[in-house]
């Protein structure tokens, strides 16, 4: 999923669980240009498409997945870019880490009672939200790997929830990868091994990232990765 701040309109894609083509863009208020810096407001909900929609499932529903966004900054210094939300008259900023996660995500509380998010940028800057779901296990060396399957199920069912009919249009989650976990192995239940699968480098992730595919390896019970890896996701191939 993802939603790109222009000059005179926000773009999002609606509720969605994946980064995927901008779908439909609500109307807002228009952008306000002042000394080369453009300002964008928008409500909490529709600045983080899909969060309030996942936060509103049952615990059940997300006991294995967890959601988190990335700005994506272009033609821009990115240390120029700022956000903040704004709550009942207080601002409170927004941390953009240098690999573009923002932090802290607004509050249930937040997203129904009516929160803005307000962003500053220089004018030749795109910025893009994207929605990233990753794992509840953590990072560490060793997962279990029918938790990490049912967290592909629940990303799927979440997202055609939150979605309905536009979810027809999104890849399916298939698979996990461990970003920096060097080499990894599926260990079935009898104790055989079979080595993961790792990228090429074409796509989005490092080359060398091994990833798990729960629909190729069948019977694994464990996921164990030479070292920790530095984020877990789940996304299509």
């Amino acid at each position: 999923m993802k939603f790109a701040f222009k000059p005179a309109v926000l773009l999002t894609s609606a509720a969605l669980l994946l980064a995927a083509p901008v779908l439909a863009a609500p109307k807002l208020p228009p952008a306000t240009s002042a000394n080369g810096m453009v300002t964008q407001s928008a409500s909490a909900s529709d600045a983080f498409p899909g969060y309030k929609g996942f936060l509103n499932l049952s615990p059940a529903e997300r006991s294995q997945i967890d959601v988190y966004y990335l700005l994506r900054i272009k033609r821009c210094d990115a240390s120029k870019v700022s956000a903040s939300l704004i709550d009942n008259g207080r601002t409170i900023p927004l941390h953009i880490a240098p690999d573009g996660r923002i932090t802290p995500l607004p509050t249930r509380a937040q997203l129904n009672n009516g929160a803005t998010v307000s962003t500053v940028r220089p004018e030749s800057c795109t910025v893009a939200m994207k929605l990233k779901v990753t794992t509840q296990q953590g990072l560490k060396t060793s997962y279990d790997a029918r938790s990490l399957a049912q967290g592909v199920d629940q990303g799927n069912s979440a997202m055609r929830k939150i979605a309905g009919i536009l979810a027809i249009g999104l890849d399916k989650l298939d698979r996990i990868y461990f970003i920096g976990g060097g080499d990894g192995v599926a260990v079935m239940s009898n104790g055989q091994k079979q080595s993961l699968p790792r990228t090429s480098g074409k796509g989005e992730y490092p080359s060398g990232t091994p990833y798990y595919v729960p629909g190729q390896i069948r019977g694994a019970v464990r996921i164990e990765l030479s070292q920790t890896p530095s984020n877990v996701l789940y996304d299509t191939n």
